[in-house]
């Protein structure tokens, strides 16, 4: 725990969080047994500078804290956010992973006066979409473990690297709250007080198969990077980043021994849009004049660099309205030529209509000697690496929800298969789907990661989580997938567009530009605050500018 001690207007955090206020200064103190570190921002300057706890003024009144955020400038001027209330998800190889539940943004300024009838108005909406970011559920963090690398990655690492903070080390693609913490990150002395978070799932279950004890781990990496809702942000932009990617690790932990397997999802990587026009399924436009093979081939490279193989797995329908997504996608492959990608296009609802889910078999089988090929990450006990990971799964539909988290399971499921076998807790010829305990376990949480992924891009829980939950599709599952899409075709076409964006009508005079700038840039339902906090420093210095 940490503690806010406040007085007046000084901020303070130790082991209990507390926070001290003066009109002068913020006080940070870590958390660590016998250390005596000080973070100490200045709300005049907004210097970052490192003292001691001798320097903490006596007066305080107490709050509890767990954590900065980071700090972000707005029309009022700069504010620090901060963790306010936590729950601990459970203990990963003896490191405590937590999700952060409320938070707290604290302005640098005393009172508000400096500012016009309009500058105050805009503060204010600004601060709304902040709490709004703040409000959605899945963020995570540790302040002992590196939650953005996968086990393999984490295996194949330098002393160096060890050594480096949490901050310094992270996958960027993962910290949401990179572009916040700038000011710290600039400043490697004061990195211990940055803490990177994760937003996405995470769930721990203790589970017991014949008598021997494991730990099931599965966690969900979101992209900060083309981050948006659902209609509002499709396909890949200028650097090959895919909107709604996501990195799924299924982690086993049993007598030392560790094994993973990892899965990724993203939006169709070509220049594409479906902008919400209340009809039911807007058609999606694919660009008509980008140069698709640019961005096409910068997020397969990075890909291939990262993960290794790819075997795409496209469940996109082939026929309607989807039909030139799926041949446009197959068409980028066959004139990539690349050994390293191996593309499948999987009709889900062709080849599942009338409630044949059984028939997604098909798709298993079909994939499953790549699957072998690919492998999973296995490390003994001692620290040896015993196999790699040799690519991944890249699956999507349209939304990469509801048909990609059912084939994920699957997946996944004959993946753990295969671990659990080797590592001895499954005995020859029993099947993981004949454990009863453990199977509503495993249908639980890809079912409830299912619904965190849908929640986070579309405002809404997953689609056809019953076969997920029950390994049957049943007629209540249809009827909530019905209430949930009503929900989205609402939320799509009358409220997220707030949630995306914000624009100001006036223009602003920038230093260095010739002209006004108009305003206008993305900001997403479930936004990221690396692509937030970024849009929000290009706004000018509001507080110093009279309208």
């Amino acid at each position: 725990m940490i503690f806010l001690y406040e007085s007046n207007w000084w901020f303070y955090s130790k082991l209990k969080p507390y926070q001290h206020t003066t009109p002068e200064k913020f006080y940070v103190e870590a958390c660590d047994d016998g250390a005596d570190d000080v973070l100490i921002i200045d709300r005049v300057s907004t210097e970052v500078t490192l003292s001691v706890k001798k320097d903490i003024p006596p007066s305080a009144v107490t709050r509890p804290i767990f954590g900065i955020l980071g700090t972000i400038h707005l029309v009022a001027g700069n504010y620090l956010i901060v963790i306010t209330k936590k729950k601990k998800i459970g203990e990963f190889f003896n490191h405590v992973i937590w999700k952060a539940t409320d938070f707290d943004v604290l302005s640098y300024k005393k009172t508000m006066l400096h500012l016009t009838d309009i500058q105050l108005q805009d503060n204010k909406t600004f601060l709304a979409m902040i709490n709004h970011v703040l409000s959605v559920d899945g963020f995570y963090f540790s302040t002992t473990y590196d939650l953005t690398h996968t086990l393999q990655r984490l295996s194949n690492t330098s002393p160096e690297f060890q050594e480096m903070s949490l901050l310094e080390r992270a996958d960027q693609r993962f910290v949401w709250n990179g572009h916040l913490l700038r000011e710290l990150s600039a400043q490697p002395e004061v990195h211990r007080f940055a803490l990177p978070v994760l937003h996405g799932f995470i769930t721990m279950h203790s589970c017991s198969i014949n008598g021997k004890y494991f730990d099931w781990i599965l966690i969900s990496r979101r992209s900060c990077f083309r981050a948006g809702v659902r209609y509002y942000v499709r396909g890949i932009d200028s650097e090959g980043h895919a909107a709604n990617f996501v990195e799924t690790e299924q982690i086993v932990h049993y007598n030392g021994s560790r094994a993973s397997f990892v899965q990724t999802r993203g939006s169709i990587p070509l220049y594409w849009s479906q902008r919400p026009n209340l009809k039911y399924k807007p058609r999606p436009l694919i660009n008509k004049v980008a140069n698709h093979m640019d961005g096409f081939q910068r997020h397969f490279d990075s890909q291939v660099i990262i993960y290794g193989r790819q075997i795409i797995i496209n469940l996109v329908n082939q026929k309607g309205s989807e039909k030139p997504l799926e041949q446009a996608f197959a068409t980028m492959v066959s004139s990539l030529a690349s050994g390293m990608i191996r593309y499948i296009a999987f009709d889900f609802h062709k080849e599942c209509k009338n409630m044949r889910w059984d028939r997604l078999s098909i798709l298993v089988d079909q994939v499953a000697e790549m699957q072998d090929e690919l492998s999973y990450f296995l490390v003994d006990p001692a620290g040896k690496v015993l196999t790699n990971q040799e690519g991944v799964f890249r699956s999507n539909c349209m939304d990469c929800l509801d048909r990609t988290n059912v084939i994920q399971s699957l997946l996944a499921r004959r993946s753990l298969q295969a671990q659990l076998q080797r590592l001895g807790v499954l005995h020859v010829g029993q099947k993981l789907e004949e454990q009863d305990e453990f199977e509503k376990i495993y249908k639980n949480a890809w079912a409830d990661n299912a619904n965190a992924c849908a929640k986070q891009y579309a405002g809404t829980g997953a689609l056809k989580t019953d076969f997920t939950r029950t390994g049957k599709r049943t007629q209540l599952g249809l009827i909530m997938d019905g209430w949930n899409s009503l929900i989205r075709y609402y939320k799509n076409n009358f409220s997220d567009g707030f949630r995306q964006s914000f624009k100001c009508s006036k223009g602003f005079e920038i230093p260095g530009c010739k002209k006004p700038l108009c305003f206008s840039h993305s900001l997403e339902h479930f936004l990221s605050f690396f692509t937030m906090a970024k849009i929000l420093s290009m706004l000018p210095d509001w507080s110093k500018k009279k309208r």
